[in-house]
């Protein structure tokens, strides 16, 4: 599980200062799941896998925590973070490195608990929705965004007709993308009372090259264990593949998001 963690958060580290400008839907994604967060007050926030800090930004614009601690496994989305949210007047920013599962944080410390477009990496998701209720006061509120099940279907299609196929590639979208039910049982399981969740669907025409942008900063390191040329080359033969599959608007696909809010029961 350690080395799973550990990869993901090298491919992050390596896309860190590129992150933001590829992935600016999952920017606009974080700031509708703050606006579906109950209004109250919320003084000390937790943000797992706060990547450059876009989640925690607009929990700060608004609810203006007193204090805001971000974790995440990879050092170089920590140095992003702390470069842009580090100092920020009335607000006490605390960053940890480090997995959901190990978060050096204490127990029922915080009223809000946020992830965004983080827990799809979660190798053990009930392990994960569990840290994270612990980390809850009775009465806080958790918010979740991940990939939701069913999108970026015309990319898996092209990944399975290439030979060979990137069976590592092509089985992460399986592994990654939950739907309703499935969120829902974490949440319940680790004993939260889920109060929304919903799925959004996307479609969107873009270049193949601005979608393959976006799939180096977020998924690079599920190309496998390759030297730089023979990556060069897979790319290459990924490339062409969608210049032959896309259309007059060129290339088209599905994104599906699953949002969830819920909240840890009051003692007694």
């Amino acid at each position: 599980m350690s080395e799973a963690r550990d990869l993901v958060a090298d491919g992050f580290t390596e896309s860190a200062t590129d992150y933001e400008d590829a992935v600016r839907f999952n920017i606009e994604g974080s700031q509708r799941l703050v606006m579906s967060i109950p209004s109250g007050r919320y003084d000390d926030v937790l943000d797992v896998g706060c990547g450059t800090g876009w989640t925690s930004q607009a929990v700060i614009d608004r609810f203006r925590p007193a204090r805001l601690t971000g974790v995440d496994p990879s050092e170089g989305m920590l140095k992003q973070f702390e470069a842009k949210l580090g100092e920020i007047e009335g607000v006490d920013v605390t960053l940890a490195q480090g997995g959901v599962e190990n978060m050096p944080v204490a127990d029922e410390s915080f009223d809000l608990v946020v992830c965004s477009m983080a827990y799809h990496w979660f190798p053990r998701k009930w392990a994960a929705a569990q840290a994270m209720a612990q980390a809850l006061r009775p009465g806080g509120v958790i918010a979740i965004l991940c990939s939701g099940r069913g999108g970026e279907q015309a990319f898996r299609d092209v990944l399975a007709n290439l030979e060979p196929p990137n069976y590592v590639w092509l089985g992460a979208f399986d592994a990654l993308q939950r739907d309703i039910p499935e969120m829902e049982d974490y949440l319940l399981q680790a004993g939260l009372e889920p109060l929304d969740l919903w799925t959004e669907r996307r479609t969107r025409h873009t270049t193949v090259e601005a979608y393959l942008d976006r799939m180096r900063a977020v998924a690079g390191h599920l190309i496998g264990d390759k030297t730089e040329e023979e990556v060069a080359a897979y790319m290459g033969m990924v490339q062409a593949a969608m210049d032959e599959a896309s259309g007059p608007r060129g290339w088209t696909y599905d994104f599906v998001k699953l949002y969830a809010v819920a909240r840890k029961p009051l003692v007694g």
